[in-house]
């Protein structure tokens, strides 16, 4: 029996050993590097979730690791400086299939209207804008009674938002849809979920009504628990895997222009753009039966001319008019233009980054670096974070310093209103009269307000966070965490 067992043992270490030879040892049981397993208490303290399953949250479709081209490629209206042409790379991302619709917002303002009962302040400055549609020589009154708040405009975009307005629905829709995750996995139960709104309802600045983080969860799980008569500690709490790993947001410009073009990338790349979110230079289908001499988006299609290029409609139509484009984005080009998270700067394309590109970063802290580390261990009291705070900075060096890359004042040229440094103070009248600051962000899509020349993907135009139109909605978006093929 002796001679059996150490035969035994060393056909198992010379399996082991050939395991650890061909590269293959990796493994979600136990540590290929120490031979501890996981997640058992007699072999260790390492408890660890080694399998990781994508989801898709819900409304969204997935766009998938790509290098592109940005920017203006051949377009009669804007100038290559507005947007110059320049390859790009952006990391796997969600974004809505559809623009947020007015029934949408009102569930948006329903559930303020029944938590913040005492602070009707927020409820007022959630509500959209409905005399957007309000004109000095033209009878719209009709649509600022009704477009809004009448069932007939229900799957309609919403329209009269701000930037800020929109952002604000980001936060709560991932507010809501972790929440939703949460009963779905039997955490919570919804009873317990109303009880906890109803006891927050004199608490206006609850965190957990706009700020939905995993520590915040497990708090909000546990006290959820504890009605349910658990005994749950935020120790024995796994949320991974429960809540979206990331937060609702607008897209940024480089990922909704990808999106809006809806072009198959070869091997990750595309090497051109098109001038529409659809392939061809017309404006009508032709030789589909089904949809042949159908427009394919939501434009004003000469002088005065709403009604021709529509099917049944003057203004904006409901969110799954007309054909999507190739990823099943419905919109992407007309019916409302967008919101997109990048504040507007001429040259913006000159200096982002190459790797998922962005203008709008603002580093607060002198030491971000070592900030960011400090954040992932929020249990420490001020007095021991500011002492880890100085060991950082002085072990390991991390005294680099980040600018507001907003900011036309600071004296960087990639904060810079044009090509060169250019600060604030000693702008022009005109230069000042163009509205370029940090409160101003663009938007894109083109509209039913628009000529065709603004459907083109790459065309951008701006507006400040606090103003709206009757033509300008938006839609979310949701950073994807992991590889492509987790999704």
């Amino acid at each position: 029996m002796k001679i059996v067992g150490k035969f035994v043992g060393f056909v198992g270490l010379a399996l082991l050993f050939a395991g650890c030879q061909s590269g293959n040892a990796v493994s979600e049981s136990f540590s290929e590097r120490t031979g501890f397993a996981y997640n058992a208490p007699s072999e260790g303290f390492f408890n660890v979730r080694t399998v990781y399953e994508g989801k898709i949250p819900p409304g969204m479709v997935y766009i998938d690791v790509m290098t592109t081209v940005k920017g203006v490629n051949s377009d009669p209206v804007s100038s290559p400086s507005n947007n110059p042409k320049r390859r790009i790379s952006n990391s796997g991302y969600f974004i809505d299939q559809f623009e947020i619709t007015n029934l949408n917002w009102r569930e948006y303002v329903a559930w303020l209207s029944g938590v913040y009962v005492n602070d009707p302040r927020r409820i007022v400055l959630a509500l959209p804008d409905e005399t957007v549609w309000r004109k000095a020589l033209a009878y719209n009154e009709p649509y600022v009674q009704n477009y809004y708040s009448h069932v007939a405009y229900g799957f309609y975009p919403v329209v009269g938002v701000t930037f800020k307005q929109a952002q604000a629905y980001c936060e709560w829709r991932t507010d809501r849809v972790n929440e939703y995750e949460l009963i779905n996995q039997g955490l919570i139960e919804f009873k317990d979920l109303k009880t906890i709104a109803e006891n927050l309802k004199n608490n206006p600045d609850s965190a957990h009504l706009y700020v939905f983080t995993t520590d915040f969860a497990r708090q909000y799980v546990i006290a959820a628990q504890r009605n349910m008569k658990s005994s749950l500690t935020c120790e024995d709490l796994d949320l991974d895997g429960v809540l979206f790993d990331s937060k609702f947001r607008l897209p940024t410009e480089a990922e909704w222009e990808y999106a809006a073009y809806g072009i198959e990338a070869v091997d990750g790349n595309i090497e051109e753009t098109q001038t529409y979110p659809w392939k061809g230079e017309q404006l009508r289908s032709f030789g589909v039966k089904k949809t042949d001499g159908q427009f394919y988006a939501n434009f004003m299609r000469g002088r005065g001319d709403f009604i021709g290029n529509n099917m049944n409609g003057t203004y904006t139509m409901p969110v799954n008019s007309f054909m999507p484009n190739a990823y099943g984005l419905y919109n992407m080009a007309g019916n409302v233009n967008e919101w997109v998270l990048d504040v507007y700067r001429a040259t913006t394309n000159e200096v982002v980054e190459e790797y998922n590109s962005f203008r709008g970063n603002v580093y607060e802290s002198d030491s971000v670096y070592a900030e960011s580390i400090l954040n992932k261990l929020p249990s420490l009291d001020p007095v021991m974070r500011d002492s880890m705070r100085n060991v950082l900075l002085r072990e390991r060096g991390f005294a680099m310093t980040g600018g507001d890359y907003r900011d036309y004042k600071d004296g960087d040229r990639r904060s810079a209103l044009g090509n060169s440094v250019l600060r604030m103070e000693n702008a022009t009248p005109i230069e000042r009269a163009n509205m370029i600051s940090n409160t101003v962000h663009i938007y894109k899509g083109g509209s039913w307000r628009d000529r065709a020349i603004w459907l083109n993907p790459a065309n951008r135009r701006y507006l400040n966070e606090n103003k709206c139109t009757d033509d300008i909605g938006f839609r979310c978006a949701m950073s994807s965490v992991g590889g492509k093929n987790d999704n």
